[in-house]
């Protein structure tokens, strides 16, 4: 949820402040606007407080984590990073991030236990803590979904932390006072920002500065929306987007690429999410589905076809474990996308030539990356999937089983098998019940053959794994 009511204050303020001090539409006005905003709920006292002064960042760079890496900046001194040592966070591109904006008597305390607490569980993130109390003086950003959850959960039965909480920005989804977003490389807080100078610029263009409101905001927000990021098709839409960056080329002191599909996906997320999380009934199952249609928006737009990833590790894997063990064939799969080296992967079969004559261990290393996974994990997982049989396997060869058992009896059962998995004939499996026609569609008999292959089990142990248990 969100605070309309503070919104509404905060926008009609700033559009009093612009006309009572005949404010010009320039960057200085962007920082006016930024900085009430990042200040909104501190008290007075609180922000003449500087955290990095008071020796509070060294004592927490002090205070070790096994998990956790703790530090400053030489370049970057107006943060203390925390940043989990697994660095999965690190090398992500997209984040949850949380914003956690606790008062100056609660900061020190409560930002040990909130990392204490991320340390202890092993939850990658990447996160950092100003020198000024602001709504957003803690943000952690983390990568799973599930660790959202933990997180919250923790900060909501964190008696300290609550007492120390003030109020979040009232432009962000709020969840139990904690704001969440998603903002890639970008800043929220500064995009806001940005769209609010925007929106007081239109209105003092037309003499209504007076009719601020939140309701208005919001609807200049769609209306943006829909003409800069919707209607690509629009023949004025060069015109528009020039103007799109020209709106927005000052806020991080870097010029917009408009022909850069990634940053106009950036920020057309963000505005997005900002329009849709202020609806009533918006809720944490929403936000995370916005940051699940990010990160699979990502791998669409990299025109990489993941199954077909996935079907050429197959087929090298089923090549290679016809020359070698099980062992010896993830090794060196696995060695063979960690350094490129083509000579890991054997000739046999025309393996080599299949994967040096194709993209796939850059298309690889680009799925790893957005799966949050290594290679070693990765092509062992995918390895024991493959040659374990499925249910839609064992749930057919035991009604087989059970069907043939009464009519031709359990010796003569098996041997009807056998023959059909050791040489994939057809002829040994009845029609009946279209038990042939089924064992082909799933190819059965080519994959329980390689269970046996890569398992050492034999056939009397499918059997055994899929006979119906006497009673």
């Amino acid at each position: 949820m969100s605070n309309h009511k503070q919104s509404d204050d905060f926008l009609k303020g700033i559009a009093k402040d612009i006309k009572d001090n005949n404010y010009d539409f320039n960057h200085g006005l962007f920082n006016y606007i930024y900085h009430k905003l990042i200040f909104q709920g501190v008290k007075g006292e609180d922000r003449k407080r500087n955290l990095s002064d008071e020796g509070v960042f060294a004592r927490w760079c002090r205070k070790g984590r096994p998990n956790t890496n703790t530090f400053v900046s030489p370049t970057w001194t107006y943060f203390c990073q925390f940043i989990s040592s697994d660095n999965k966070a690190l090398r992500a591109d997209n984040h949850i991030k949380v914003y956690i904006p606790l008062d100056a008597d609660h900061i020190e305390r409560g930002v040990n236990e909130i990392f204490d607490f991320l340390d202890k569980n092993n939850i990658s993130h990447l996160s950092k803590v100003g020198q000024k109390i602001r709504f957003d003086d803690v943000v952690v950003r983390l990568v799973h979904k599930d660790d959202l959850n933990k997180l919250l959960e923790f900060i909501k039965n964190n008696k300290y932390i609550q007492e120390g909480l003030i109020k979040p920005n009232s432009f962000a989804y709020n969840e139990d006072n904690i704001a969440l977003a998603c903002d890639g490389s970008l800043s929220y807080n500064a995009v806001l920002s940005n769209y609010i100078m925007l929106y007081m610029k239109k209105l003092a263009s037309v003499n209504e500065l007076d009719k601020a409101s939140v309701k208005g905001f919001y609807q200049f927000l769609i209306n943006y929306y829909a003409t800069t990021f919707v209607d690509e098709r629009n023949p004025e839409r060069p015109y528009v987007l020039k103007k799109f960056a020209n709106d927005f080329n000052h806020v991080f002191n870097e010029g917009i690429d408009i022909n850069d599909k990634y940053v106009l996906d950036s920020y057309k997320y963000i505005t997005k999410l900002m329009i849709e999380s202020q609806a009533k009934d918006y809720k944490l199952n929403n936000f995370i589905c916005h940051y699940t249609d990010l990160i699979n928006k990502k791998f669409k737009d990299n025109n990489i076809d993941f199954v077909a990833v996935d079907e050429m590790l197959a087929r090298l894997i089923e090549i290679m474990v016809q020359k070698a063990d099980a062992n010896y064939t993830i090794w060196n799969i696995i060695k063979y996308i960690e350094t490129g080296q083509a000579n890991y992967i054997t000739r046999f079969g025309d393996s080599r030539n299949m994967v040096c004559n194709s993209s796939f261990r850059e298309d690889m290393l680009y799925m790893l990356k957005m799966k949050d996974m290594n290679a070693h994990d990765y092509v062992r997982q995918f390895y024991n999937k493959m040659f374990t049989l499925d249910e839609n396997i064992i749930d057919l060869i035991k009604e087989y089983l059970a069907y043939g058992d009464y009519k031709y009896g359990r010796e003569d059962t098996r041997e009807y098998l056998e023959g059909y998995v050791s040489s994939n004939n057809p002829a040994y499996i009845t029609r009946d019940n279209d038990f042939r026609e089924r064992f082909k569609e799933i190819k059965l008999a080519e994959k329980v053959m390689m269970f046996i292959k890569t398992t050492g089990k034999n056939i009397d142990d499918v059997i055994e794994m899929c006979r119906p248990r006497r009673k």
